[in-house]
């Protein structure tokens, strides 16, 4: 895989180190402040996942990610170390399917029901990323424009993506998908139309 792209999404830090230990593939999305009104939507299927850490803290996070917490310190220049591309999106309209998946991503049960609820629309959006490892990190400006409760950026210029390698190799991967199938009872695959790949 090569090739360059301009989008991220921010995910708190501990969830991307997560990811790129391979400890999850799955992401709950429910919006920032300000995509409330539309509620998340995936803009891009390939995407950069820029780190940070506003809003995350100990008391969100399942007891088996906590230790992986190194701290608040949102003005570090941001490293881009993954890759990833969307293999599925499944709304999530029933919270007791959620219950299966506790401990397959780095949330707990208290945050996954604020998020569920959040602002009395509920729902949420369980993303099946297949990620991958950068050869070399990209740091990045940490730009005004980048700030606040948003899930998607725009970055300052477009990032290679070439030579990465898949976190998990295609057997585990594929392993792991029917597992949170399982847990979460989906027979078959919702994957609404998604963005542009990037090749």
């Amino acid at each position: 895989m090569t090739g360059q792209c301009q989008y991220a999404l921010k995910e708190w830090s501990v969830t991307i180190d997560s990811l790129l230990a391979g400890r999850q593939i799955l992401l709950l999305r429910k919006g920032g402040i300000h995509e409330q009104r539309d509620g998340f939507k995936v803009e891009h299927r390939d995407f950069f996942l820029f780190p940070t850490h506003l809003h995350q803290h100990p008391g969100a996070l399942h007891p088996s990610f906590r230790v992986d917490l190194d701290g608040p310190d949102g003005s570090k220049t941001p490293t881009v170390v993954l890759f990833a591309r969307v293999q599925e999106l499944i709304p999530i309209s029933n919270v007791e399917v959620l219950r299966g998946l506790d401990g397959l991503h780095t949330l707990n049960w208290t945050t996954v029901l604020e998020r569920f609820s959040y602002r009395n629309r509920p729902g949420l959006n369980l993303l099946l990323l297949r990620v991958y490892r950068l050869p070399v990190p990209h740091e990045i400006q940490n730009l005004e424009s980048y700030d606040g409760c948003v899930s998607w950026v725009e970055l300052e210029r477009s990032l290679s993506f070439a030579d990465v390698e898949p976190v998990l190799d295609g057997g585990v991967f594929e392993d792991q998908v029917q597992n949170i199938r399982r847990l979460a009872d989906i027979t078959s695959p919702v994957t609404p139309e998604l963005g542009q790949e990037h090749n």
